[in-house]
């Protein structure tokens, strides 16, 4: 039965003729949350992980490990590519439980004193243990050492950080846990400042293709979110498992489809230009 909804659905999908071919697939890609962690390195080395990122003209990325050995190898190996977070756990088994290991925050501390790491996560955490000390720790240290945290997490958390403190610099993973255009835009309200979103896994979704969604492309929502709130949000792959790397490139297509669908200047800040400003600009990096 034909209504509105085939109307909107039609109109997103011919967006993708918005922005040339070779406009779309030119746009340098900084990427904002990468993962190279133990299994990754046994199959990818460093120059392999680069010749992805140059023939997906990614130019820089974020990246966090567990454990931390490969984000530090990376770095050692493209030290002007590579932005290293430091990751809160040992094992992937870790990741329910470290807000309630009180080993964390020694380790933590004594990790920073290399002095490589711009900030600490992703850490994944949920509002059930947003009171976690160890948790609250970890904010405090990142406000201390003036590092951004990488949150995996729920909107709870996102306020909790802030009330711990109202200055650090969050980039909130996935878009969250409630990945709606409307929820976003009351986070981000109340968050006017310090707040940046990462799109990472969520491609799918955006283009509708996850098997779920009644639209193709980007819907007028998400279409107005992305404009309205285009200093904020950052694209990324999310390399979480081996076979994320081995389908990286194409995952960034799926990522340029949906670019291409925003108006050219506000898909170059989402690809590139929030993440430099965020940064490069903030270690006197040089912009490519």
């Amino acid at each position: 039965m034909f209504s509105w909804l085939n109307v909107v659905a039609a109109s997103c999908a011919l967006m993708l003729l918005n922005m040339p071919v070779e406009a779309r697939d030119s746009l340098p890609i900084f990427d904002s949350h990468l993962h190279y962690g133990g299994e990754d390195a046994k199959v990818f080395t460093p120059a392999e992980i680069m010749a992805i990122f140059d023939r997906n003209r990614v130019t820089h990325a974020l990246i966090s490990s567990t454990p931390n050995h490969g984000t530090e190898a990376l770095y050692r190996y493209a030290p002007d590519r590579i932005i290293p977070f430091l990751g809160v756990y040992e094992t992937l088994k870790d990741k329910r439980d470290w807000m309630h290991d009180g080993t964390v925050l020694p380790k933590v501390e004594a990790a920073l004193k290399k002095g490589i790491y711009r900030g600490i996560g992703e850490f994944h955490i949920f509002a059930e243990n947003r009171k976690s000390p160890v948790f609250r720790g970890i904010v405090e240290l990142a406000a201390q050492h003036g590092l951004m945290l990488q949150a995996h997490g729920d909107a709870e958390i996102i306020d909790e950080i802030f009330a711990i403190a109202p200055n650090v610099t969050v980039l909130w993973a996935h878009m969250g846990t409630r990945p709606e255009p409307g929820f976003l835009r009351e986070v981000l309200q109340r968050h006017p400042h310090h707040l940046y979103i990462d799109t990472s896994v969520r491609d799918t979704l955006l283009l509708g293709t996850d098997g779920y969604s009644e639209h193709r492309g980007l819907t007028p929502q998400w279409r107005q979110l992305f404009i309205d709130y285009q200093d904020r949000f950052m694209v990324a792959v999310d390399t979480f498992s081996v076979n994320r790397w081995q389908t990286f490139d194409s995952v960034v297509k799926d990522i340029r489809i949906w670019l291409s669908q925003l108006p050219e200047p506000v898909a170059r800040k989402l690809a590139y230009e929030n993440a430099a400003r965020l940064f490069l600009k903030a270690s006197g990096g040089r912009e490519e």
